[in-house]
């Protein structure tokens, strides 16, 4: 168990730490790193999606509901959460206000569906895809309602209804239309030609690697040292204090539902996930401390790398 663990810990590691360096040896300009996270983000991941959902197996489809339900049920108690504590962190208003984005969204598909499939297998995969199924609807209404607390002050840009459907559909339309497309026809039992189902496999494979390079490329660990205390508080929230929340989440859908060992482990371990790089997307619409909120997505990213392999450790021990 000891020497899986730490294969698995280096296998997302390495690809993390190399993209971090050739960060460093400026290998790629800074259009070419967004770029590759364009890439992995409208290509890559729907592909990945298509080829889970597609070859899943039907009697995990019974897990779907309560997985997606928990995600959501996680994802507001994490809000909520951070509607209690973000008023009481020592800072000013925009610092607040980052601190509250950085902790209420985790990274449950970028970062989250390597470490789910590295430490659980290709069959909790597809729960984690299931999991985080409706990241952009859950993600906005949240983020949108957060925005709405802390910052009453903002330009209206985004605050009706017209706007959040546009954000919504630019965001969410094709992951949750591969989604369904791929569900459908696994139901349905169609089977696509070889040759196109070789052609998807071949850019589903590049996925996780390359979500875990693109990571790399991204973390920024210089930090002023004042807003260390804020960064170092905002990582405990979600590394620690997160697995709290995904107890109770466990803990209500099995009052509802029979949810099974392993989705209660994608779950778990899912609800430890670091602050998510998508927080930055809330930069367009409130005034977000950027440094700060990079430097809470760059320290809880590390963290985690010792952090998850204990937790994983821990959860076995919980759930048998």
């Amino acid at each position: 168990m000891n020497d899986n663990l730490l294969r698995t810990t280096l296998a997302i590691l390495l690809p993390i730490a190399f993209g971090w360096l050739l960060k460093k040896a400026r290998v790629f300009r800074e259009n070419e790193v967004a770029a590759l996270r364009k890439f992995v983000v409208r290509v890559a991941l729907p592909f990945l999606i298509f080829q889970n959902l597609y070859r899943a197996d039907t009697g995990s489809l019974s897990q779907a509901l309560p997985i997606i339900l928990g995600f959501m049920l996680l994802t507001g108690l994490y809000t909520a959460a951070s509607l209690l504590v973000a008023p009481l962190v020592r800072g000013d208003d925009r610092q607040k206000l980052t601190f509250a984005f950085s902790v209420f969204a985790g990274n449950y598909a970028f970062l989250g569906w390597g470490v789910v499939a590295s430490f659980f297998g290709a069959a909790a995969l597809t729960r984690a895809v299931f999991f985080s199924m409706f990241f952009w609807p859950v993600f906005l209404t949240c983020g949108f309602l957060l925005r709405r607390r802390f910052c009453v002050d903002c330009t209206p840009e985004a605050q009706g209804g017209a706007g959040f459907l546009k954000v919504l559909l630019r965001h969410a339309g094709v992951p949750l239309g591969t989604a369904a497309t791929a569900l459908a026809l696994n139901v349905a039992g169609a089977r696509l030609p070889g040759v196109v189902t070789d052609f998807i496999a071949q850019f589903a494979a590049l996925a996780i690697p390359l979500i875990l390079f693109a990571i790399g490329q991204n973390l920024v660990l210089l930090m002023p040292a004042a807003r260390l205390r804020l960064v170092l508080s905002a990582s405990f929230f979600r590394l620690v204090g997160g697995f709290a929340l995904g107890l109770a989440t466990v803990a209500a859908l099995c009052l509802l539902f029979r949810v099974d060992d392993l989705s209660r482990r994608v779950i778990l371990l899912q609800a430890v996930m670091p602050t998510a790089t998508m927080a930055t997307f809330f930069g367009e619409y409130v005034p977000l401390d950027e440094t700060l909120l990079a430097g809470i997505i760059a320290v809880s990213t590390l963290l985690s790398l010792v952090t998850l392999p204990l937790w994983v450790l821990a959860i076995h021990a919980i759930v048998h």
